[in-house]
């Protein structure tokens, strides 16, 4: 029983996820983490498998069950030996939208060795449309809240930066 990576994509419609894990069931499946959004009026799933069956069977079977629905399906296997650091602090970035953003801030995590483990960006409002981008990351042992935040803050002039740790009870 290996752990698998699979991805789906593909229009938002009723049933998806029931489509989806009524095959990983028929194939020994347990979900063990998985991330299911819609995004701009598509769906899109990234899951985290343990299953009876192998990466190339598993998506030749998902495929197969999702066809109707129009589903990009892909199955990959996973390196068990391969899992990130735990998230120790969320970071959330508020400003006037504008491109660049989400590069300038991946781009200070990157120099500074802090592993983004879940990012998540919406534009609010229409008149005058505001980013607001929340991440959970993990910081290295040397850098410090204070410093990440002066960091970012330097980066992406302009905008509301907060860092803080993670929240014990948080999910």
């Amino acid at each position: 029983m290996g752990e698998l990576a699979v991805t789906a994509v593909g229009a938002d419609r009723p049933g998806i996820i029931a489509r989806v894990t009524g095959v990983l069931l028929e194939h020994g499946g347990n979900l063990e983490d998985s991330s299911m959004t819609i995004l701009g009026g598509q769906f899109a799933i990234a899951l985290l498998v343990r299953a009876d069956s192998g990466a190339a069977e598993l998506e030749r079977a998902l495929a197969a069950a999702t066809q109707d629905l129009g589903l990009l399906v892909a199955v990959r296997e996973v390196d068990p030996q391969g899992r990130s650091a735990e998230p120790t602090h969320m970071v959330s970035v508020y400003g006037a939208d504008r491109p660049g953003i989400v590069h300038a801030v991946a781009e200070t995590l990157a120099e500074h060795e802090v592993n983004v483990t879940d990012l998540t960006t919406r534009v609010l409002g229409d008149e005058r449309p505001v980013y607001a981008m929340v991440l959970e990351v993990a910081l290295p042992g040397d850098v410090t809240d204070a410093a990440l935040d002066a960091a970012l803050r330097e980066a992406v002039a302009g905008v509301e930066v907060t860092v803080r740790p993670l929240d014990d009870t948080a999910l």
